[in-house]
């Protein structure tokens, strides 16, 4: 569509391909483009690949998410990060949101806490 304007990406970084799918699926109801690394590619060359992402939703379980580099890699390319947690998970994800100065939900979660978090992350008033 001429003049149609992009849907803004959001990379989705999760232990779990399920909880994933089900992310992207809450994402492209809400007019987001959920995009995905490659089987086998790392976080960081995701990141480099789907730049500019708008924002990455990451899985506090992965190692990944407890990388300076991977934020500072994530900063330079203009990309805000939003923590999550999962049941049961050793990760404190507010906690580690809170030193990191990111947004974070818990999973389970509505459509309207994953889309809060994200317009927070990147400055969207609602």
């Amino acid at each position: 569509m001429p003049g149609a304007v992009p849907k803004p990406k959001v990379l989705v970084l999760a232990r779990e391909s399920l909880i994933a799918a089900l992310l992207g699926m809450l994402l492209e109801l809400e007019n987001f483009e959920p995009v995905f690394a490659q089987p086998g590619e790392r976080p960081e060359d995701a990141l480099a690949r789907l730049r500019p992402p708008l924002a990455v939703v990451l899985d506090g379980d992965l190692e990944v998410a407890r990388s300076d580099l991977f934020f500072a890699r994530a900063a330079r390319a203009q990309a805000v990060i939003v923590l999550f947690s999962v049941p049961r998970s050793p990760f404190d994800a507010e906690a580690h949101a809170r030193e990191r100065g990111v947004r974070w939900f818990a999973i389970p979660c509505d459509r309207a806490t994953l889309v809060r978090a994200l317009e927070q992350a990147i400055g969207v008033q609602s």
